[in-house]
């Protein structure tokens, strides 16, 4: 399952290891749970997903 969009993941480009050092986490962890490639069955991946939709429903809305 895909939770960004193609063009939505290139809105978020470069914000994968911000987010991935807030949480200890790598930029690529952070980078598949975008992709959907990895599951987000964890607290920590529900939160970076979390985030990740947050940030991205900033940068649309400028």
């Amino acid at each position: 399952m895909q939770n960004f969009t193609k063009e939505e993941l290139l809105i978020l480009r470069g914000i994968h290891s911000v987010l991935g050092r807030k949480y200890g986490k790598s930029g690529r962890y952070v980078s598949l749970i975008a992709k959907g490639d990895r599951k987000v069955n964890t607290e920590v991946a529900k939160s970076i997903l979390k985030d990740l939709k947050s940030i991205l429903k900033i940068l649309i809305t400028k």
